[in-house]
């Protein structure tokens, strides 16, 4: 059983992926893995230890009959998450808060099959059902905006469904305790986000400072102190999911088509990814989708008509959420590596990269004196 490790990324050939679909969809006519494609998502979601593929399926060569385009995705993970109290989440647990979101909201979110036994292939993996879709006909949300691709209207749609899965997601799924998600209860469960968050937020700065990144270390707790003083996170109610670091990136669109087995009118939301690596217990807030200047007004509409509450409403929160922004920074920094690797660099994790570090320092100066009452 072969499989390779690139600087703790994944990685399997089209074989391995072969018999997986084999073992997992016997009775399908599409049964042959036509093109396998790596999911490059250098977003705020991307996680070293874990790595999407888009498998385009057909009929087996000795097949001569007509079969419509199809596709599944098949995640893979190693299956150490990492250590520390923040970590992301390892595959079990991502299968398990996919699941929570299918039973819990309308989110079209399908039941997939997790295989954790590392008999196929050394690694854990993730497989969507297969669907009548080739993927040619989908694209990343991110990409398609980027290119003009879809219209001001159906930009405003698509806005609208992402806030109200969003509202159902954060209304819909909620727990008893905050923090990391957990196949049980853990024995020293947190029912502060404000402690959850804050131990979380300072576990970050000692590993920067202990590999010796420059960072306005005593400014920051300086701020942090001055929050934790006021009970600047301490008004989160209830621990609801939040996504954290799920993006336009995490978003497959559909574009319009026309043929004999698919027909698609309008731009729709044909898949999201399993992305869920960061997701935890805690304040909607802490959203990505809410990073500023978004949200936008379509999906703010779109949140509150799924459920979801009241964003900002008092200047003090403008200050937590720049605190969230600082820690998606830090987050998103330690994924894509505080250096760059000479052996894996990718032009995007570079511009991933110079975005964080901006990013921090502009924070940091806008919670120097950022309202905490």
């Amino acid at each position: 059983m072969a499989g390779s490790v690139s600087n703790g990324r994944p990685s399997i050939t089209s074989e391995q992926a072969q018999r997986i679909i084999a073992k997992n969809n016997p009775d399908i006519k599409q049964s042959r893995v036509a093109m396998m494609t790596e999911v490059v998502n250098r977003g705020y979601s991307y996680t070293p230890s874990l790595k999407t593929y888009l498998l385009d399926l057909a009929a087996p060569d000795s097949d001569n009959t007509a079969s419509p385009p199809s596709s599944c995705f098949l995640t893979i993970s190693t299956p150490d998450a990492g250590s520390g109290n923040y970590h992301p989440n390892f595959l079990p647990i991502v299968y398990q808060i996919l699941s929570r979101i299918r039973t819990q909201t309308g989110i079209p979110i399908p039941e997939s099959v997790l295989d954790i036994t590392l008999t196929d292939i050394p690694y854990h993996y993730l497989l969507s059902p297969v669907t009548l879709i080739g993927s040619k006909d989908i694209i990343p949300l991110s990409r398609a905006r980027k290119e003009g691709l879809i219209n001001l209207n159906d930009n405003l749609l698509i806005d609208l469904q992402l806030g109200k899965f969003l509202g159902q997601l954060h209304s819909g799924v909620q727990n008893d305790w905050y923090g990391l998600p957990n196949l049980a209860e853990p024995m020293d469960a947190s029912y502060s986000w404000q402690e959850t968050f804050t131990s979380f937020l300072e576990e970050l700065l000692v590993r920067f400072e202990t590999v010796g990144y420059d960072l306005p270390y005593e400014d920051i707790r300086r701020s942090l102190s001055r929050a934790i003083g006021f009970f600047l996170f301490d008004d989160v109610e209830v621990p609801s999911l939040v996504w954290f670091t799920g993006g336009e990136d995490d978003i497959y669109v559909a574009l319009p088509i026309e043929s004999r087995y698919l027909s698609i009118k309008t731009p729709t939301i044909a898949a999201i990814l399993p992305s869920v690596s960061h997701a935890l217990w805690g304040d909607p807030l802490l959203e990505s989708f809410f990073l500023p200047p978004a949200p936008s007004a379509a999906l703010q509409e779109g949140y509150n008509g799924g459920g979801g509450g009241p964003l900002i409403v008092f200047p003090r929160q403008e200050t937590k959420r720049a605190w969230y922004t600082l820690f998606l920074a830090l987050v998103t920094l330690t994924n894509h590596g505080l250096t760059p690797r000479e052996d894996d660099e990718h032009p995007e994790s570079a511009e991933k990269r110079i975005w964080c570090r901006e990013t921090i320092l502009k924070c940091v100066e806008i919670l120097k004196d950022g309202p905490c009452y």
